[in-house]
This record gives structure tokens, C-alpha cells and sequence, in this order.
């Protein structure tokens, strides 16, 4: 038999069908051929969950698995998901193909929601045939992510955001709505732990003169915020799609890179790519004077190039930001300010709350790292 490692397998379950676990494969169907013997799995184990459950998973060694023959099969890059149909821009420069998912991935999707995401580098195959010749296929294939940007949904699964994207823009706007510095945080801490590099737009700023108390609860102004995070060594440029103020700065930042605009509905996330690329003509709309939120214009992630090199990903904005998957004790290697302090706490596993001897705290009482980093921290301990 094969020494390579046994591959996962995703196989229907016939109700009432069920044989016990195998070992070696020594069954009736097996008796007396060899060559069956020595070809077939070692082991076979099922996972179900009571009476609902209408698939399986067996092991199977890699000579069972199927033949893959990717030079039957096209390569692209999701560029946006609507309902059941991924669309993705072929790497041949053939254009936009119309993509379903194999079963199995679509049984994933149910599951984990982001088995595809926009971002994806995928392997498809030609199914134009059956489609009067309109370019459509099925994804067969996707290719391992080298960065995530993600979020905890409603039913606590992974929402990936996008993928494979080298660096995020943080977009916060100054007024309507108003500036959210622990919201700015999350996201850092998101993209840190997706691999991303972060820059922090502050966005409308030529309405810094109409900001009012109501829009500055954290006490802190434009300013005080832009240069504590400056300060933490991320980028952050000053921008205003109306007066232009920054876009050329943010236009160089882009260039060559693939970057994921992200931030809450109504911070002007499409306006921003609309002045770094006229006629790129995205949806927007104004803030709600009611209550200050903005409206969904943009409903779904799309992956758009950028005529100077590099693509651009506009997101649905959001209210909130759940974080996915963050261990509360590798959140300190997350807050840039806090990691090198983690040596010099007396206890090993320090929290960085009450513990006696925490250097952090003491360097957020002595005013050596910001306070309101430090709670912020605190706040996001207590939720992950």
C-alpha cells in the first residue's frame, strides 16, 4: 500500500447502508483477490450527525483520489460571487466567465460560507458548450489563500471578506458618521492577523469644521487620532473624495497592489475608488440625516482593476465587525504597542489585565502607550 498521508474524501450517505469501521479492508467483497487487497484503504471512518446527516467523509490513499489534469482546465481570479454564480476574470485574458462549484464545494459553501471567495485563484473548466455558447464553467479547484480578510457572521462562520489581497485600506470618515477609533482597531488587528498590510484613510475631511460632540465620544480630535495610529508606524493619509485632498497619495499607494477597502457603510469607501479612477462610476449615496448610518449601496464585494497597475476590492460596508478566529492570547502580538512589552510582564501568561507586574498596563497608566489602545485591547480580550 501507499506510505503517502491518506486524502479526505466527500461521499454520499445511504441511509440504513452503513457498515461498521474497517480495518485493513478485510470484508467479503476483498476475499481472495490480492491485488484489491493491497490496493484498497486502510481504514474507513464516517461522521455523521444523527439522523440528519446525508454525507460522510473516508480515507482514501492518493491512488484513489481522482487524476487531475489542470491543462484541461482554465485559471482565474474571482472577481465577484452573486447567488450560486461566481464570476472570474480568466489569467489567458479570454474575459469574464460565469462559474457554478462542484458539489463538493458547494456543500462547503453551506457549511463554512467562504469556501469561495473573491480574491480566489481558481482552476475551472470550459462549459460553454452546454451553455449556448456563453462563457461558463465549474470551478473545480482552489488554490491555497495566501492572506484573509475575515469576519465572525451572524451564525458565528467564518465570512472571508476577500482574499489573497496584500494590503487593506481602513477607511474611517471623520463626520457623518462620526470617527470610530475602536472600530479602526479591530480592523488593524483583522488585517495583522490575516497577513495584510494596513493603511488607515481618514476619509471627509473637508467636513472637519462641522464635527460636534455627538460625533466625538471617544474626546479626542481628527488629529489626536490620526497621530496615535501614525505614531504605531501604520500609514494614514488624510483624504476627501469631494476636494480631491490626498487622492493622488492614495492613487500611488495602490498602484501595483491588490487592496481590499473596507470600513462602515457610509464612509465613502466607493466614493474614494470612484476619485482615485474617474469613470470607474460606483454606486453611492448620502448618510441618512436621521440617524447618521450609511445606506448599502454597494450590495457585494467586487475585485475592479485599476488602470495604473493593480486591482481595487469595494465591500458592502457594516455596522460591526465580529472578529473570526483570534485566540485572546495571541491578541497582544496583535496591538503593535503591547508585543514588546510581553517580555517584561512578571508572569508568562500575563493577560494584561489584573495581573500584578503587567508591564502594559503600567505603561498605559504612565501614559508611555496610548489609554485608549490599552482599553481597547481590554474590550476585544473580553469578546474573542
Amino acid at each position: 500500500m501507499s506510505g503517502k498521508r491518506p486524502q479526505k474524501k466527500r461521499v454520499s450517505f445511504k441511509q440504513n447502508r452503513g457498515q461498521r469501521q474497517r480495518q485493513d479492508d478485510w470484508t467479503r467483497r476483498y476475499h481472495g483477490d490480492r491485488d484489491a487487497i493491497e490496493d484498497a484503504a486502510g481504514s474507513e471512518s464516517i461522521r455523521a450527525k444523527g439522523d440528519l446527516s446525508r454525507k460522510r467523509t473516508i480515507l482514501v490513499d492518493d491512488a484513489d483520489a481522482p487524476v487531475v489534469d489542470r491543462a484541461l482546465w482554465r485559471e482565474g481570479v474571482v472577481t465577484r460571487i452573486e447567488g450560486i454564480y461566481c464570476f472570474t476574470d480568466a489569467v489567458d485574458n479570454s474575459g469574464e466567465w460565469k462559474l457554478t462549484v462542484r458539489r463538493v464545494l458547494r456543500t462547503l459553501m453551506i457549511e463554512e460560507r467562504s469556501a469561495v471567495a473573491v480574491g480566489d485563484r481558481v482552476w475551472f473548466s470550459d462549459q460553454s458548450a452546454y451553455h449556448g455558447g456563453e462563457q461558463a464553467g465549474v470551478i473545480e479547484q482552489v488554490e491555497p489563500r495566501r492572506t484573509v480578510l475575515s469576519r465572525r457572521d451572524r451564525r458565528k462562520r467564518e465570512h472571508v471578506i476577500v482574499a489573497n489581497a496584500d494590503q487593506t485600506v481602513i477607511v474611517a470618515s471623520v463626520a457623518q458618521p462620526g470617527l470610530k477609533p475602536h472600530l479602526i482597531d479591530r480592523y488593524l488587528v483583522a488585517a495583522s492577523k490575516g497577513g495584510m498590510r494596513p493603511i488607515v484613510a481618514f476619509n471627509k475631511c473637508d467636513l472637519i469644521g462641522e464635527i460636534d460632540a455627538e460625533e466625538n465620544p471617544v474626546g479626542q480630535s481628527v488629529d489626536d487620532v490620526f497621530r496615535e495610529f501614525a505614531s504605531l508606524g501604520y500609514t494614514c493619509i488624510r483624504t476627501s473624495a469631494t476636494t480631491g485632498e490626498g487622492i493622488d497619495t492614495l492613487r500611488a499607494a495602490l498602484s501595483d497592489h491588490m487592496t481590499v477597502f473596507s470600513g462602515q457603510s457610509g464612509v465613502g469607501k466607493s466614493s474614494l475608488i470612484n476619485a482615485v479612477q474617474p469613470g470607474m462610476e460606483l454606486a453611492t449615496s448620502e448618510v441618512s440625516d436621521t440617524n447618521e448610518k450609511g445606506r448599502h449601496t454597494t450590495t457585494h464585494s467586487r475585485l475592479l482593476k485599476l488602470e495604473t497597475g493593480g486591482y481595487v476590492v469595494d465591500t458592502p460596508g457594516i455596522r460591526s465587525f465580529d472578529m473570526w478566529a483570534i485566540d485572546p492570547g495571541e491578541l497582544e502580538a496583535l496591538f503593535v504597542e503591547i508585543a514588546p512589552l510581553v517580555a517584561e510582564c512578571r508572569f508568562r501568561d500575563c493577560t494584561h489585565r489584573e495581573e500584578a507586574g503587567c508591564a502594559a498596563r503600567a505603561a498605559a497608566e504612565r501614559g508611555a502607550i496610548s489609554r485608549r489602545r490599552y482599553f481597547s485591547y481590554l474590550k476585544m480580550f473580553d469578546e474573542v
